[in-house]
């Protein structure tokens, strides 16, 4: 069975949210944790892309970095697949930290998909397009994505082009996660409180109710 490395971004400046997004707090957990327990389940390895330098040393993850400085994405992905390569991993799944509504059986669909298919990668499509960072690509994607970057190229699918690709869209989804709107991005503070309010509004619809209790019988009505 060929084996899985997931990857998790976290490498970028959070500019917009003037504070380290991938440690903000969504209902009691990190935005980097809940992006780490979304890849979890079908990775036999997990590593952080941090960009330029190494980060979050307490989470004890091996951290990837770009080869090429100010490349954006594509150079985070470039690293993760050389570390695929270099390890003896078929697939990568690359996940941003700062999209919590994401979910693991979304990337169980990519992979089936792209095994099913035989493609070099599968992404979801979205309402608002293709996501490259909702996705799972083969090491056979690497050459392809060095040749991007060698020419100057900075987009996330500027290698498309040249290799196999499939795509998942919502229809193919388990249907708790349609129209969950699942490449929503946190990166400014008010982001963050439209996602707060949506957990919150969540969890309290999934407490159990409690059971009323029944009405003491009235002394007239024993009588």
């Amino acid at each position: 069975m060929s084996t899985v490395l997931g990857l998790v971004l976290c490498g970028g400046e959070s500019r917009r949210m003037g504070r380290d997004k991938a440690q903000l707090d969504l209902a009691g957990t990190s935005m980097i944790r809940r992006a780490l327990d979304v890849i979890e389940p079908l990775a036999d390895e997990l590593v952080l892309g941090t960009g330029s330098a190494a980060r979050y040393k307490e989470l004890g993850l091996h951290c990837v970095l770009d080869s090429i400085e100010d490349a954006g994405p594509l150079a985070g992905l470039c690293a993760g697949l050389e570390l695929a390569e270099q390890r003896g991993h078929e697939w990568l799944t690359i996940v941003a930290c700062d999209t919590p509504r994401l979910d693991a059986s979304l990337y169980r669909v990519l992979l089936e998909t792209a095994r099913k298919k035989s493609a070099d990668a599968c992404l979801l499509r979205g309402a608002s397009g293709v996501e490259p960072l909702c996705a799972v690509y083969r090491v056979t994607c690497l050459a392809s994505v060095r040749d991007s970057l060698a020419s100057g190229q900075r987009k996330l699918i500027a290698f498309h082009g040249a290799v196999d690709i499939a795509f998942v869209t919502e229809a193919d989804l388990p249907e708790r996660l349609q129209g969950a709107d699942l490449s929503f991005n946190v990166n400014t503070p008010q982001e963050l409180d439209t996602e707060r309010k949506r957990l919150a509004s969540q969890n309290s619809t999934n407490l159990p109710r409690q059971k009323k209790r029944p009405t003491p019988a009235s002394a007239e009505s024993i009588a």
